[in-house]
């Protein structure tokens, strides 16, 4: 098979030498439930979709940056924050490039931005209940007049299948209801998604293992 070597090994040159380290976070994943990164990633392309190209778009609670990376790829350049050092370091030594970028905040004391997409996937769920209104607020805050926010959480009526890991950090669980409800005080039009899996869906709410809510046209 020399041939086939000296084939695939032209291949590889063309594909270049970087490379993607795991860090604590994503490595419990593959370790203990890899199809989460599939669900996540999922999540992300949803939010781009309807964030939409050319669009500059703000990550909360981003991680090791693996969603925010997924961002500006497809929307043009993502800054993720997070309050976490440790996941901020490992975001910033495997995506360096100039389209994408990382900070170590807290978004509750943040000031504002202008933005056309702010998202955030399994956040509002460990911020305090007396936190949430803040945390909304200050999404709101940060688009632009016609800027898009993607709240992403887990459904209320899936947590008795959660894990132990899950269930202590979850602190403030929405249902569908409550989310879109809460959205509503901040923006005009609010659109409720479920997922199931991989698989974003408009299906019957309470069968959702995860809530993605779609705010535009913020109020203020």
């Amino acid at each position: 098979m020399e041939k086939e070597h000296a084939v695939w090994d032209e291949v590889t040159q063309m594909m270049g030498d970087k490379r993607i380290a795991l860090g604590r976070y994503l490595a419990y994943w593959f370790e203990r439930t890899p199809r989460r990164a599939l669900y996540y990633s999922s999540y992300y392309k949803f939010a781009a979709k309807m964030i939409g190209r050319n669009k500059r778009v703000l990550d909360v609670g981003c991680s090791e940056g693996l969603g925010t990376w997924l961002l500006a790829a497809e929307c043009g350049f993502a800054r993720g924050i997070d309050p976490d050092e440790e996941a901020i370091g490992v975001a910033k030594g495997n995506w360096p490039e100039q389209k994408v970028e990382f900070l170590c905040a807290d978004f509750l004391k943040s000031p504002p931005g202008q933005w056309d997409g702010v998202v955030s996937f399994d956040v509002i769920e460990h911020i305090l209940p007396e936190n949430a209104s803040r945390f909304l607020e200050n999404t709101a805050a940060n688009l632009t007049p016609h800027g898009v926010a993607v709240v992403g959480t887990p459904n209320l009526s899936g947590q008795v299948y959660a894990s132990e890991v899950a269930k202590a950090g979850h602190i403030n669980v929405y249902s569908a209801e409550r989310l879109e409800a809460e959205l509503h005080r901040y923006f005009t039009h609010v659109f409720m998604f479920g997922a199931n899996d991989e698989v974003v869906h408009t299906g019957f709410a309470p069968m959702a293992h995860y809530l993605i809510a779609v705010g535009c046209k913020k109020l203020k």
